[in-house]
């Protein structure tokens, strides 16, 4: 679940604000020492205290059967009244779309016992009714379940029919009702457009909250339950993840961190808890950072679990992903690292961001927890590979410069990075507002009249070859590389 500025509770995948930001070959060859206790705690401090990036964040490394847990921070933005209570292994975070692994281990879990197929119709366990409800692509072939799980279904990212008026809290009103409802209109549309608003299946990687808010939904009624209990008795008891929750109880409400996000003056604000209805495969999950740990273990393989085998089935590769660097497992994110694969995904909510690593091949993983709607993702690698650096964020407290309606108007179209993988760039209440593909839109401040960085994440955007007021190009740097990017659009 991501947010940005512009756009605070939409969530989406997070592995990397931009694909090609993670090909994950180090710099050096030379090997470098892992941090130790100590050092983490001062990235911690630095970010916190004078980055302000967050205001509480717990760092998890697995290294086989020892688990390191380092905390820095408050659940709390202190007040005149006095301080708010410290950041603990144990305190609550929400996790967003690292859900989705979840999510997607039920369904591995459910073909390794040999409940279901991969390649099973989606609509097989939709609700029939007098009619029935089909699900498939315009040629009138059916969706599959591996489709939602690799984001290949050709659905949206989210459904339009969001109940209006909940934008800072979307997934809460969105029920079972207006999901069937959603997919009767499709069906429709589908049926009749030849095409037009919808890719086949298979065709192309276009994540999809809806898609995973789905895939939850019709495995748990294929084994005739609520996905809530389908969770608990299939992933969370047999992984003794004590303290990973959907619905938080009253007794463990003093364990949840506020959450909190940066305002247009890169101020952290208070920002309310999300909740979820019928989409909460795709993004609910309440975790500590001890349970985080677990978890990791058992994804990398460094403790012995009921569900070894269905994790080996989702850390396989099933198709392309975001970007060619980047393929698609069942949920998890493959990316190449000095000669292996290493498995991602992270998370972001409105208040709250996460970014989650395995390395099978070394038992051992690594997950950042902020209490913030922040980027953690080059905290996680650092600690996963500590020759990739860190981030340096004094751009993201640099002052923008304001810059006119109609240069800002010079810019707005498609640029393409590679031809899986475009940013679009739009024009709104006088903003310029960057969205790339699969992922929420995002504020860009102006630095010069053609250059532009970012806030949520440290990168830059510079137009180039105005024509016919139009730019043709622009030059994106982000992580000490520049890639150019032509307009399609």
């Amino acid at each position: 679940m991501t947010t940005c500025t512009a756009q605070r509770s939409v969530f989406t995948v997070c592995a990397a604000f931009f694909a090609f930001a993670i090909a994950l070959t180090a710099p050096s060859a030379t090997a470098q020492t892992q941090p130790n206790d100590a050092q983490i705690k001062a990235i911690l401090a630095q970010r916190i205290d004078v980055d302000k990036q967050a205001v509480g964040i717990a760092a998890v490394v697995v290294e086989g059967d020892k688990v390191r847990i380092i905390t820095h921070g408050t659940m709390a933005i202190p007040t005149a009244r006095g301080t708010a209570e410290p950041i603990t292994p144990d305190t609550l975070f929400e996790v967003g779309s690292i859900t989705k692994t979840f999510t997607a281990l039920l369904l591995a879990d459910m073909v390794v016992k040999g409940e279901l197929k991969l390649d099973d119709a989606v609509e097989k366990w939709l609700p029939q009714g007098l009619r029935g409800l089909k699900l498939r692509d315009h040629t009138g072939s059916p969706i599959q379940l591996v489709d939602l799980a690799t984001h290949r279904s050709g659905l949206a990212r989210i459904p339009d029919n969001m109940p209006n008026g909940t934008r800072a809290d979307p997934y809460v009103d969105y029920r079972e009702q207006q999901l069937l409802i959603y997919l009767k209109d499709r069906e429709t549309l589908v049926e009749t457009d030849g095409g037009k608003t919808s890719k086949k299946r298979d065709e192309a990687y276009a994540y999809s909250n809806l898609g995973y808010g789905l895939l939850g939904y019709v495995l748990a009624r294929a084994a005739d339950t609520s996905y809530a209990d389908l969770l608990q008795k299939r992933l969370l008891t047999p992984l003794g993840l004590t303290s990973t929750y959907l619905d938080i109880s009253r007794n463990e409400v003093a364990r949840f961190s506020d959450g909190h996000y940066l305002d247009r003056d890169a101020t952290l604000k208070l920002h309310k808890h999300s909740r979820f209805n019928v989409l909460a495969p795709a993004g609910a999950l309440l975790m500590s950072a001890r349970d985080m740990g677990r978890y990791a273990q058992a994804a990398s393989n460094a403790i012995d679990t009921p569900l070894k085998a269905a994790f080996a089935l989702a850390q396989k590769r099933y198709s392309d992903g975001m970007a060619p660097m980047n393929p698609q497992g069942l949920g998890w994110i493959l990316a190449p690292m000095n000669g292996r694969t290493v498995f991602n995904h992270d998370g972001m909510t409105g208040g709250f961001a996460s970014s989650l690593w395995i390395d099978p091949k070394r038992t051992s993983g690594v997950a950042v927890l902020a209490n913030a709607s922040v980027p953690v993702l080059d905290i996680a690698l650092h600690l996963l590979e500590p020759s990739i650096p860190l981030k340096n964020l004094a751009a993201m407290r640099a002052t923008a410069v304001p810059i006119d309606v109609k240069t800002l108007a010079q810019y707005v179209g498609t640029y393409a990075l590679t031809p899986q993988f475009s940013i679009t760039i739009r024009l709104r209440d006088g903003k310029l507002l960057a969205q790339a593909t699969g992922q929420s839109e995002f504020e860009l401040f102006g630095k010069s009249d053609s250059t532009f960085f970012a806030r949520v994440t440290p990168l830059e955007i510079a137009f180039e070859g105005v024509k016919d007021d139009k730019a043709m190009r622009f030059q994106i740097t982000q992580g000490g590389a520049t890639r150019p990017a032509l307009r399609v659009e």
